[in-house]
């Protein structure tokens, strides 16, 4: 299912990836994406949805990382 979407792209004779319109449409890229890498994949998402999922996921780790560590200060004041 993660591999659901994948599609192999090669460049054009000018070195330029050419992203296909229905990957386009999918990541709602507009005008400025972002290039993400993980080993030999390379995932594409449009710049301010890409930007909103990491700014979530701080959120999110630093809430998990609270809930399993605990309040370091244990209410007490600095």
């Amino acid at each position: 299912m993660f591999t659901a979407g994948v599609k192999l792209i090669d460049l054009d004779s000018n070195g330029r990836l050419l992203i296909p319109k229905d990957l386009k449409n999918y990541a709602s890229i507009q005008s400025e994406l972002v290039l993400s890498s993980s080993g030999n994949m390379i995932e594409l998402w449009d710049k301010s949805q890409y930007e909103k999922i990491v700014s979530d996921s701080e959120s999110d780790f630093s809430k998990m990382a609270e809930e399993v560590m605990g309040n370091i200060n244990n209410g007490q004041n600095e």
